[in-house]
């Protein structure tokens, strides 16, 4: 039976994941306030910010895991 994965991330998988979910909501708000004012190149932008701190954090929950599994 494999390792339980809550137990393995832990504390700092949560406030990994809870960080990013905060940025991501920040920048959700500003992608439809930029939606709103019809600013295409803003809304781009964010969509692209969310994208990358999506990517950040699954590589940082991935890195953790390893490091965790290893030992």
């Amino acid at each position: 039976m494999g390792r339980d994965t809550g137990k393995v991330l832990g504390g700092p998988a949560i406030a990994l994941v809870g960080i990013g979910a905060v940025i991501d909501i920040i920048l959700f708000y500003f992608m439809f306030k930029f939606a709103d004012e019809g600013n295409l190149f803003m809304v781009i932008l964010t969509a692209v910010l969310i994208g990358i701190i999506g990517l950040g954090v699954a590589k940082g929950l991935v890195s953790l895991s390893r490091r965790n599994y290893e030992k």
